[in-house]
Protein backbone atom coordinates (compact mmCIF):
# COMPACT_ATOMS: atom_id res chain seq x y z
CA UNK A 1 0.00 0.00 0.00
CA UNK A 2 1.31 3.44 -0.99
CA UNK A 3 1.66 6.30 1.40
CA UNK A 4 -1.17 8.95 1.17
CA UNK A 5 1.35 11.75 0.57
CA UNK A 6 2.81 9.82 -2.36
CA UNK A 7 -0.67 9.33 -3.84
CA UNK A 8 -1.47 13.05 -3.42
CA UNK A 9 1.84 14.01 -5.07
CA UNK A 10 1.23 11.58 -7.90
CA UNK A 11 -2.27 13.03 -8.44
CA UNK A 12 -0.86 16.57 -8.52
CA UNK A 13 1.83 15.59 -11.04
CA UNK A 14 -0.80 13.90 -13.22
CA UNK A 15 -2.96 17.02 -13.09
CA UNK A 16 -0.02 19.18 -14.18
CA UNK A 17 0.82 16.80 -17.03
CA UNK A 18 -2.81 16.72 -18.23
CA UNK A 19 -3.09 20.52 -18.04
CA UNK A 20 0.20 20.99 -19.90
CA UNK A 21 -0.95 18.53 -22.54
CA UNK A 22 -4.20 20.42 -22.96
CA UNK A 23 -2.34 23.71 -23.35
CA UNK A 24 0.01 22.24 -25.92
CA UNK A 25 -2.93 20.71 -27.75
CA UNK A 26 -4.84 23.99 -27.82
CA UNK A 27 -1.75 25.81 -29.05
CA UNK A 28 -1.36 23.31 -31.85
CA UNK A 29 -4.96 23.93 -32.88
CA UNK A 30 -4.20 27.64 -33.18
CA UNK A 31 -1.12 27.09 -35.37
CA UNK A 32 -1.48 28.50 -38.84
CA UNK A 33 -2.27 25.65 -41.28
CA UNK A 34 -1.54 28.07 -44.14
CA UNK A 35 1.98 28.91 -42.96
CA UNK A 36 4.76 28.21 -45.40
CA UNK A 37 2.45 27.32 -48.29
CA UNK A 38 2.99 28.81 -51.74
CA UNK A 39 0.56 27.86 -54.51
CA UNK A 40 0.46 28.85 -58.17
CA UNK A 41 -2.58 29.96 -60.13
CA UNK A 42 -3.38 28.97 -63.71
CA UNK A 43 -1.09 31.71 -65.07
CA UNK A 44 1.88 30.51 -63.01
CA UNK A 45 1.77 33.40 -60.53
CA UNK A 46 2.80 32.36 -57.00
CA UNK A 47 0.55 33.14 -54.03
CA UNK A 48 2.26 33.12 -50.62
CA UNK A 49 -0.34 32.15 -48.02
CA UNK A 50 1.92 33.49 -45.24
CA UNK A 51 0.74 36.94 -46.35
CA UNK A 52 -2.69 36.07 -44.92
CA UNK A 53 -1.47 35.83 -41.33
CA UNK A 54 -4.01 37.37 -38.91
CA UNK A 55 -6.72 37.58 -41.58
CA UNK A 56 -9.87 35.44 -41.70
CA UNK A 57 -9.80 33.03 -44.65
CA UNK A 58 -12.49 31.09 -46.51
CA UNK A 59 -11.18 28.02 -48.32
CA UNK A 60 -13.11 26.06 -50.92
CA UNK A 61 -11.12 22.96 -51.81
CA UNK A 62 -12.17 20.47 -54.47
CA UNK A 63 -10.52 17.75 -56.49
CA UNK A 64 -11.28 16.96 -60.13
CA UNK A 65 -14.32 14.91 -59.08
CA UNK A 66 -16.03 17.80 -57.25
CA UNK A 67 -15.74 20.96 -59.37
CA UNK A 68 -19.52 21.25 -59.72
CA UNK A 69 -19.96 21.34 -55.94
CA UNK A 70 -17.24 23.98 -55.58
CA UNK A 71 -18.85 26.05 -58.35
CA UNK A 72 -22.23 25.81 -56.63
CA UNK A 73 -20.68 27.09 -53.40
CA UNK A 74 -19.03 29.93 -55.29
CA UNK A 75 -22.21 30.95 -57.09
CA UNK A 76 -24.36 30.84 -53.96
CA UNK A 77 -21.87 32.83 -51.89
CA UNK A 78 -21.18 35.38 -54.64
CA UNK A 79 -24.93 36.03 -54.96
CA UNK A 80 -25.03 37.17 -51.31
CA UNK A 81 -22.62 40.11 -51.67
CA UNK A 82 -20.64 39.05 -48.60
CA UNK A 83 -17.62 40.92 -47.18
CA UNK A 84 -15.05 38.78 -49.01
CA UNK A 85 -12.02 39.78 -51.03
CA UNK A 86 -9.68 38.05 -53.46
CA UNK A 87 -6.74 38.75 -51.19
CA UNK A 88 -6.06 40.56 -47.94
CA UNK A 89 -8.42 43.52 -47.42
CA UNK A 90 -9.20 45.10 -44.02
CA UNK A 91 -12.67 44.19 -42.79
CA UNK A 92 -13.10 41.34 -45.28
CA UNK A 93 -12.58 37.60 -45.39
CA UNK A 94 -10.04 36.31 -47.92
CA UNK A 95 -11.70 33.84 -50.28
CA UNK A 96 -9.39 31.13 -51.64
CA UNK A 97 -10.46 28.57 -54.20
CA UNK A 98 -8.10 25.61 -54.26
CA UNK A 99 -7.90 22.78 -56.77
CA UNK A 100 -6.64 19.59 -55.11
CA UNK A 101 -4.51 18.15 -57.92
CA UNK A 102 -2.39 15.68 -55.95
CA UNK A 103 -3.56 12.76 -58.07
CA UNK A 104 -2.49 14.39 -61.35
CA UNK A 105 0.77 12.82 -62.54
CA UNK A 106 3.66 15.13 -63.42
CA UNK A 107 3.42 14.42 -67.13
CA UNK A 108 -0.25 15.53 -67.21
CA UNK A 109 0.14 18.82 -65.35
CA UNK A 110 0.26 21.07 -68.41
CA UNK A 111 -2.96 19.66 -69.82
CA UNK A 112 -4.59 19.76 -66.37
CA UNK A 113 -3.58 23.43 -65.99
CA UNK A 114 -5.09 24.18 -69.40
CA UNK A 115 -8.34 22.41 -68.52
CA UNK A 116 -8.58 24.32 -65.23
CA UNK A 117 -7.88 27.59 -67.05
CA UNK A 118 -10.75 26.83 -69.46
CA UNK A 119 -13.10 26.14 -66.54
CA UNK A 120 -12.10 29.42 -64.89
CA UNK A 121 -13.48 31.38 -67.85
CA UNK A 122 -16.93 30.02 -66.96
CA UNK A 123 -17.05 31.81 -63.58
CA UNK A 124 -19.59 34.57 -63.10
CA UNK A 125 -18.37 38.18 -63.04
CA UNK A 126 -19.34 38.48 -59.33
CA UNK A 127 -17.36 35.38 -58.49
CA UNK A 128 -14.24 36.57 -60.33
CA UNK A 129 -14.46 39.98 -58.64
CA UNK A 130 -14.75 38.55 -55.13
CA UNK A 131 -12.28 35.71 -54.91
CA UNK A 132 -8.70 34.92 -55.77
CA UNK A 133 -7.74 33.05 -58.89
CA UNK A 134 -8.03 29.31 -58.61
CA UNK A 135 -4.94 28.10 -56.75
CA UNK A 136 -3.39 24.82 -57.88
CA UNK A 137 -2.31 22.50 -55.07
CA UNK A 138 -0.29 19.85 -56.91
CA UNK A 139 0.83 18.17 -53.67
CA UNK A 140 -2.63 18.22 -52.04
CA UNK A 141 -1.14 19.78 -48.93
CA UNK A 142 -4.18 21.89 -48.05
CA UNK A 143 -6.56 19.02 -48.78
CA UNK A 144 -4.58 16.81 -46.41
CA UNK A 145 -4.27 19.47 -43.69
CA UNK A 146 -8.01 20.12 -43.71
CA UNK A 147 -9.18 16.55 -44.32
CA UNK A 148 -10.71 16.93 -47.78
CA UNK A 149 -12.21 13.77 -49.26
CA UNK A 150 -12.20 12.62 -52.87
CA UNK A 151 -15.22 13.70 -54.87
CA UNK A 152 -16.48 16.11 -52.23
CA UNK A 153 -15.95 19.87 -51.99
CA UNK A 154 -14.67 21.07 -48.63
CA UNK A 155 -15.50 24.54 -47.34
CA UNK A 156 -13.60 25.82 -44.32
CA UNK A 157 -13.86 29.25 -42.72
CA UNK A 158 -10.86 30.12 -40.55
CA UNK A 159 -10.90 32.94 -38.03
CA UNK A 160 -7.97 35.36 -37.99
CA UNK A 161 -6.50 33.27 -35.13
CA UNK A 162 -6.96 30.12 -37.31
CA UNK A 163 -9.81 28.55 -35.34
CA UNK A 164 -12.17 26.65 -37.62
CA UNK A 165 -15.46 28.55 -37.57
CA UNK A 166 -17.32 26.55 -40.22
CA UNK A 167 -16.61 23.22 -41.86
CA UNK A 168 -18.95 22.00 -44.62
CA UNK A 169 -18.65 19.17 -47.14
CA UNK A 170 -20.33 18.31 -50.39
CA UNK A 171 -22.90 20.39 -52.23
CA UNK A 172 -24.26 23.50 -50.54
CA UNK A 173 -27.68 23.49 -48.90
CA UNK A 174 -29.74 26.51 -47.88
CA UNK A 175 -28.89 25.85 -44.22
CA UNK A 176 -25.13 25.49 -44.75
CA UNK A 177 -24.94 28.56 -47.00
CA UNK A 178 -26.83 30.64 -44.43
CA UNK A 179 -24.64 29.39 -41.58
CA UNK A 180 -21.48 30.12 -43.59
CA UNK A 181 -22.71 33.55 -44.72
CA UNK A 182 -23.49 34.53 -41.13
CA UNK A 183 -20.06 33.33 -39.97
CA UNK A 184 -18.32 35.23 -42.79
CA UNK A 185 -20.08 38.45 -41.80
CA UNK A 186 -19.07 37.93 -38.17
CA UNK A 187 -15.45 37.00 -39.03
CA UNK A 188 -15.07 40.06 -41.28
CA UNK A 189 -15.97 42.46 -38.50
CA UNK A 190 -12.67 44.00 -37.36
Amino acid sequence: MRHPRFQALRAAVCAVVVTAGALVGSGAAAEDPLAGIVLDDTTGRSWHLDELRNAPVLLIIADRRAPEQATQWGERLAARALPVAPWRDHGKVVWLSVADLRRVPDYARDSARERVRDEETGRSQDERRQRSPLLLDWSGLLAERFGAERGEALVVLLAADRRRLVDARGAPTDATVTRLADAITTAATP
